[in-house]
């Protein structure tokens, strides 16, 4: 997933690791008639302040929430260009610092096919849970955009999950049993993480609303269990028993790193490291080390990315197939 400032890693043996500091608990978010009013209100002045629009109308879209790391993003587009250079990308900058969003326009404006959003930041203060439902709003602006747009499918992914192969054999298990499609949370939940999600946005959006990622199970972050619940999460709890799940396989040479994949096929790389050195201290780290550290892992889960979309180039040139 996008990892928006200290939010989730991946060991090398594959174990979700989380540190939120003095607050496992917020209040209800988009469960209040006055912040629904307030998503309401702001939604449409996001798509007033367009960015870039895209010239092309395929299929399937791809939907990416961007926060402070426009080299991630940089990379996805690219990736997806080359595997489905007939399809559109529907971005939203969530609040990233005015550098990282001018990056990204300077680098998405050669795209015909990129939809650009700049949102300001939906958290009213910055803090870990504030940052998970500032997510989950933009993932849920995006949803109700392609509703709105009646694509067909949509595939989420976040700005440092690449696709490593075409997907269109995924597409074909949606279906009256099978509404969501997308990777466990860490190895052993049933729940989606928002890190590679494929979906039907009309089709979801009739069946639970214009709020369709939350739900009370998930209004507030919190740990149960071995799960660790996020605001997105109600749409898995929604969809339970019609939900599709690839596997989550850590990649052991690189902390945070692991692939998605379904029946022996890898369909993608996720990297949960992208922007968690934007703006932040070491005191703010995720597990207690400093920044440093991060950054190392980044630049190795970067370069990782950089080898996949490369290979992919190398494919289609001699064989013709992503």
């Amino acid at each position: 997933m996008q990892v928006i400032l200290r939010k989730v890693g991946y060991s090398a043996r594959g174990r979700v690791g989380y540190t939120i500091r003095r607050s496992h608990s917020i209040s209800t978010i988009l469960e209040t008639p006055i912040e629904k009013m307030v998503f309401n209100f702001t939604a449409p002045r996001i798509k007033e302040n367009v960015l870039l629009h895209s010239k092309l109308g395929g299929s399937p879209v791809f939907c990416i929430v961007h926060y402070n790391a426009p080299d991630f993003l940089l990379l996805n587009v690219n990736q997806i260009e080359c595997l489905y250079p007939d399809s559109k990308i529907y971005v939203l900058d969530n609040g990233s610092q005015q550098a990282n969003t001018n990056a990204v326009k300077k680098g998405l404006k050669r795209f015909n096919n990129i939809t650009l959003f700049a949102a300001p930041n939906w958290a009213a203060r910055i803090g870990v849970g504030r940052l998970l439902y500032s997510h989950t709003k933009g993932l849920q602006f995006l949803l109700n955009y392609a509703a709105e747009q009646r694509d067909e499918i949509a595939v989420f992914l976040d700005q440092d999950c690449i696709l490593s192969n075409n997907i269109d054999d995924l597409f074909a298990k949606l279906g009256r049993n099978v509404i969501l499609i997308g990777t466990r949370y860490g190895r052993t939940d049933n729940l989606v993480h928002a890190s590679f999600m494929i979906l039907q946005p009309k089709r979801i959006n009739q069946l639970f609303g214009n709020f369709s990622f939350f739900h009370e199970r998930t209004a507030s972050p919190h740990k149960t269990g071995h799960q660790f619940l996020e605001p997105y999460h109600g749409l898995s709890v929604k969809a339970e028993g019609k939900l599709l799940f690839l596997e989550f396989k850590p990649y052991d040479e690189i902390p945070w790193i692991a692939s998605y994949s379904y029946q022996g096929k890898t369909y993608a790389w996720h990297a949960g490291a992208s922007s968690v050195t934007a703006g932040n201290s070491a005191k703010d780290s995720l597990d207690g080390r400093s920044d440093p550290f991060y950054g190392i892992a980044r630049n190795l889960a970067f370069e990782h990315m950089k080898r996949i979309h490369e290979e992919t180039i190398n494919r289609r040139l001699t064989t013709g197939n992503g």
